[in-house]
């Protein structure tokens, strides 16, 4: 009767650590200045982007979109905090647009890749 129980329960508990997120979780997008889909007054100087977990640095890609017309991005404006999670981008001169999309691609720390894209918006002037 007893091996039965904990048959059971390690049965049970490797199911359970099997369904978790966690157990199966990549790294992907928490949070991001501006928000998506946000409809803002003006083009920001600087967009931010915070991941689920660290990142390899040299092993991320980030296209911004502007109208439709991709923008010129410099590893030099690209800047991430210590704890590999939070990128800050510079946003590269342009023209003024009204659409924005940013479009990620990277490796987790942990071996994981994630991909994703946001977007928001700037009200005509």
């Amino acid at each position: 009767m007893f091996s039965v129980r904990l048959l059971s329960c390690a049965l049970l508990g490797i199911y359970s650590l099997l369904l978790s997120d966690d157990a199966w979780s990549h790294a992907h997008l928490v949070g991001s200045e501006p928000p998506s889909n946000a409809v803002i007054a003006q083009v920001p100087k600087q967009l931010r982007l915070r991941f689920s977990e660290p990142v390899e640095k040299s092993f991320t890609n980030i296209r911004i979109k502007a109208d439709q017309r991709t923008l010129n991005l410099l590893d030099s404006q690209l800047q991430w905090d210590d704890s590999g999670k939070n990128l800050q981008i510079q946003m590269p001169d342009h023209a003024h647009a009204l659409a924005y999309e940013i479009e990620w691609s990277l490796l987790a720390k942990d071996g994981h890749a994630g991909k994703g894209k946001w977007g928001f918006k700037v009200k005509p002037k």
